[in-house]
């Protein structure tokens, strides 16, 4: 699945999120310097050209187009956008944010209402940026990879590459640990057919919740327990589902599990494979924001496709709200917003459907 490489793009995707998902001012009183959405836009920019705060202010700062497109008047302060990040990146507001990014995918038709599959896997991020030749050859850091390291669960739709949910969390753990919440929250935001998963989650009472309370069909491969027996014979397998898993495999349907590797390789790619921060608790902010990120990177496709003409006649531009509403032959045929610049020798218009 290509992402988007452009940033201002990205950050008019993220603010037309945000918008949707949270008001402009949490209160009556509240400063009007900065509001919530166009914060949370500086923070996926941050994220998207893997930035520090420092960076992003100084960015903002020389980059004109980016700051009309956020519709900002001053730069935030880089402490204003360190102090924004808790409160926006918390699980209730990453998931608000989340469920308005999945419904523009939807209105895109990148997405739809259910989809066919789904697959779950985990991935462990670095902590910090030390080499693996380093951490083996190094006498004070030779234990590096034993210590405990932020854990990312997650849920994407085979389809689109979309992270449906994520659960965050120390490794080194088992998979089931964090198996259930990851379902469920996945669920909150999309429904799914199918949902594929490494030989990790295998048990008969993962079967039994998706296959017969949720109506999921899930699809994990049976793997052998226990040791070898003494007569040589193969051990039995137990449980009804583990059984059909293990006599009729679907391999073919099973082959789309790999399209959550692929997530967490873009993940990785396009926004590194360690994080910038030290605390625990920023980690998982850092975390959902990339995971916000990944999608709105995703959002670009369909959403904003770019019309080019040499000439234009008999349109008119009418400006309703905070919005420009085209027309041509007293036909609307698009919507855009105030702060780009069009006209009549205009070579490149910007469609929000």
């Amino acid at each position: 699945m290509k992402t988007s490489k452009s940033t201002l793009t990205v950050a008019r995707m993220a603010l037309r999120a945000a918008r949707d998902s949270r008001p402009d001012y949490a209160k009556t009183k509240s400063r009007k310097k900065f509001t919530p959405p166009q914060l949370m836009a500086c923070l996926v920019i941050k994220e998207f050209l893997q930035l520090d705060y420092r960076g992003t202010h100084v960015m903002l700062t020389g980059w004109s187009d980016l700051r009309r497109v956020i519709r900002l008047t001053k730069v935030p302060h880089f402490t204003t956008l360190c102090a924004a990040a808790k409160p926006l990146l918390g699980q209730a507001g990453t998931d608000a944010t989340l469920d308005a990014v999945l419904d523009h995918c939807r209105q895109a038709k990148i997405r739809p209402k259910c989809s066919q599959q789904a697959a779950i896997d985990s991935t462990g991020l670095e902590s910090r940026h030390v080499s693996a030749d380093f951490t083996k050859r190094g006498g004070r850091h030779c234990n590096h990879e034993k210590r405990r390291y932020p854990k990312l669960s997650a849920i994407c739709d085979t389809a689109s590459h979309l992270i449906l949910s994520a659960v965050i969390d120390r490794g080194p753990k088992p998979d089931p640990v964090e198996a259930k919440q990851t379902r469920h929250e996945a669920l909150k935001h999309q429904r799914f057919s199918s949902l594929l998963g490494e030989a990790g989650y295998e048990s008969e009472g993962f079967h039994g919740r998706c296959r017969d309370q949720l109506g999921i069909r899930s699809i994990i491969p049976t793997t052998g327990r226990g040791g070898p027996r003494a007569d040589g014979k193969p051990r039995p397998v137990n449980g009804q589902y583990r059984q059909l898993m293990k006599q009729r495999f679907p391999k073919k349907t099973y082959g789309q599990r790999w399209q959550i590797e692929t997530v967490f390789s873009l993940l990785q790619r396009n926004m590194g494979a360690a994080l910038r921060a030290r605390n625990y608790h920023r980690q998982i902010r850092e975390i959902r924001l990339r995971i916000l990120t990944h999608n709105l990177a995703i959002l670009w496709r369909k959403y904003d496709l770019l019309y080019r003409a040499t000439e234009i006649r008999d349109i008119e531009i009418v400006e309703i709200g905070d919005r420009w509403h085209l027309t041509v032959k007293k036909r609307k045929i698009m919507a855009l917003d105030c702060d780009q610049q069009i006209g009549p020798g205009s070579h490149c218009l910007h469609h929000w459907r």
